[in-house]
C-alpha cells in the first residue's frame, strides 16, 4: 500500500504534464491563414489581395493542379506551391533560396524553420539523410524532416545538387492533408 501510494501522485503528475504538451502542440494547418479545402477561386481572391502572381498553373502526375505564386513576402521565400484536388486546396509547399547564402547560412535557417515547426507541432522524425553521386557527376543531398497529425503532416528538405561548377540549394516546407 505504500508503495501505491507514493507512485500515485507521480503518476498523476507525469499524466499532468503529458496533458499539458499535448495541449501545446498545434493543429497542423496550411500557412498563410488559408484553411484544407480552400477554393481555388477564394485563394485566388486572397492571393490578388495580397499583390502575389500566379505565374503558373499546371496539372500534376497525380492528377492535383498546381499554381506556382511568387510574390508572397518571407525572408528567403523564392516560391510558393499551392497544390489542389477537384477545385480544393490540399497542399502548401514553401520554398526557400537565396543567392547570397553559403552553406552555413542555409544550415542555420534549416535549423531555425525545424525548431519553429518542433515548438508548434512537437518532435518531428528525421525521413532523410543522404549524399550520393548521381550517374552524371553531380553529388546530391538531401535532409529530411517530418510531423505527422491526424490526417496532415509537415515536411521539412533541404536539397543541394553540384557537380563542381553548378552549384543549386533550397529548403522547401510541406504542409499536407490527406
Amino acid at each position: 500500500m505504500g508503495v501505491r501510494c507514493c507512485l500515485l501522485p507521480v503518476f498523476a503528475l507525469a499524466l499532468l504534464v503529458g496533458a499539458r504538451e499535448a495541449r501545446a502542440i498545434e493543429e497542423i494547418k496550411p500557412p498563410f491563414g488559408v484553411a484544407w479545402g480552400e477554393p481555388a477561386a477564394r485563394l485566388e481572391r486572397l492571393l490578388k489581395g495580397a499583390k502575389a502572381r500566379i505565374v503558373e498553373r499546371r496539372p500534376t502526375m497525380g492528377g492535383l493542379e498546381v499554381w506556382e505564386v511568387e510574390g508572397l513576402a518571407t525572408k528567403g521565400l523564392r516560391r510558393t506551391l499551392f497544390y489542389f484536388r477537384t477545385g480544393e486546396l490540399v497542399e502548401v509547399e514553401l520554398q526557400y533560396q537565396r543567392d547570397d547564402w553559403d552553406q552555413k547560412q542555409y544550415d542555420e535557417y534549416m535549423g531555425q524553420v525545424r525548431q519553429a515547426i518542433a515548438r508548434k507541432f512537437g518532435e518531428g522524425s528525421q525521413i532523410a539523410r543522404k549524399t550520393e553521386p548521381a550517374d552524371n557527376g553531380i553529388v546530391q543531398t538531401i535532409v529530411g524532416y517530418k510531423w505527422n497529425q491526424n490526417n496532415a503532416a509537415v515536411e521539412l528538405y533541404y536539397y543541394s545538387a553540384q557537380d563542381g561548377r553548378f552549384l543549386y540549394r533550397t529548403i522547401s516546407v510541406h504542409y499536407k492533408t490527406y
